[in-house]
């Protein structure tokens, strides 16, 4: 059974109107939740409450340790279209990020048909830019998870395990189970992440833990079940030297 992890890599800042915690805040949250990491991950640019790319570039001012945290500089991508093209240049994803986060919002890009988004995450499993699958769940944004999932894994994609949802898209937890028993039966990691809007929810995990649990999912797939696994990973797949 999975109880506890050592990281949050999805959170969100008061950079967005929509978010209501300093970077500070963030950290001190993540420190109180028991957590040894956390990782900074806003909105991109064609979000219309998303950070200008100068604010990406820039997270490198942010300390790497912070009151004993592992601070991690992130985004959170908005796929553009449904060819999987994304809102941050390469430049800035490859040299100044340590991790990124690709999602469907429908503020950036408003649903298709099933066959729009599962050519968008087949892009997606494709690029070296995306890392983390974020949200996929969303019910609004449904894909032929069987033909994905698989690909998601032969590119070394994490697909991520939103608290979030459990809130906010409640529609989509029948979707998070189907994608989450079939990264159990081939093999894909996840990462569980809380999707924080507001500092109080940095590292709360109850319900994507509960879907994991209720499944035995193996915690040797989780990559930030203990920062072994997690460093591991983020040494593995690339980005800043």
């Amino acid at each position: 059974m999975i109880k506890h992890l050592a990281a949050d890599l999805h959170t969100h800042t008061d950079i967005s109107r929509h978010a209501y915690s300093t970077v500070y805040e963030i950290i001190t949250a993540a420190k109180d939740s028991g957590l040894m990491a956390v990782g900074i991950s806003n909105h991109c640019p064609a979000h219309p409450d998303g950070a200008p790319e100068g604010h990406f570039r820039n997270l490198r001012v942010i300390p790497e340790w912070v009151d004993g945290i592992r601070v991690y500089r992130g985004a959170e991508l908005n796929f553009t279209n449904f060819e999987g093209e994304i809102d941050l240049s390469p430049d800035t994803i490859m040299n100044r990020l340590d991790y990124t986060i690709a999602s469907f919002h429908d503020d950036v890009i408003p649903p298709g048909s099933v066959k729009d988004h599962t050519r968008a995450y087949l892009h997606a499993a494709e690029s070296p830019l995306v890392d983390i699958i974020g949200h996929s769940g969303t019910a609004c944004y449904e894909y032929d998870y069987e033909r994905v999932i698989p690909e998601f894994g032969k590119n070394g994609k994490v697909v991520e395990i939103n608290e979030g949802t459990f809130r906010v898209r409640k529609s989509s937890a029948d979707n998070c189970r189907t994608i989450a028993r079939l990264c159990m039966k081939y093999s894909v990691p996840v990462i569980v992440s809380s999707d924080a809007h507001f500092c109080r929810s940095v590292g709360v995990f109850e319900e994507a833990l509960s879907l994991l649990n209720s499944l035995d999912f193996p915690e040797e797939l989780v990559v930030n079940a203990d920062m072994k696994q997690l460093e591991s990973w983020l040494f593995h797949k690339r980005r800043v030297q």
